[in-house]
């Protein structure tokens, strides 16, 4: 029997630490590779390379409203043509957080590899992924980066 049968096939995930973090523009986001290489990255088992950026659009440009005194997930995809895509996960009230309340991270989008996320927590303020400066007086961002696919489980605490 051929044992290369046995190996699993149509890797999707990073290779290489992303470094994300705020934009040049406040609103937008960066990748800054620690080693200043790009991240390497796979989506079904062909490889990809994205330069590093220092303020990066996603796609939408506006994601929808995070409520005041809330905590959510959002994860960061980047596809075939580099284009990197936003999604919001569900929120969940900080009280309930510290009650041991988990953060799950929402689906990655289609043909994309997630390559990392943050954690947005509010205080008295709302938040729009997109519009709202990452850094605002209120909000509170916790960067992740991915490496060999997404994070298997939710974030407690």
């Amino acid at each position: 029997m051929n044992e290369t049968l046995d190996i699993p096939r149509g890797f999707t995930g990073a290779f290489t630490k992303a470094g994300i973090g705020i934009g040049s523009t406040p609103a937008e986001l960066s990748t800054a590779a620690p080693d200043g290489t790009g991240v390497n990255f796979a989506i079904d088992g062909l490889g990809y390379y994205k330069v590093d950026d220092a303020s990066t659009a996603s796609t939408p440009g506006a994601l929808p409203l995070q409520a005041a005194d809330t905590e959510c997930l959002y994860m960061l995809c980047v596809d075939a043509a580099l284009a990197m895509t936003v999604t919001k996960g569900v929120e969940v009230l900080t009280t309930d957080i510290a009650k041991g309340a988990a953060l799950f991270w929402p689906e990655p989008t289609a043909n994309t590899c997630p390559f990392g996320g943050f954690r947005m927590a509010t205080v008295a303020v709302t938040f729009t992924g997109g519009t709202t400066d990452l850094d605002a007086a209120g909000c509170t961002a916790t960067y992740y980066d991915f490496l060999g696919g997404q994070p298997s489980g939710p974030i407690v605490a």
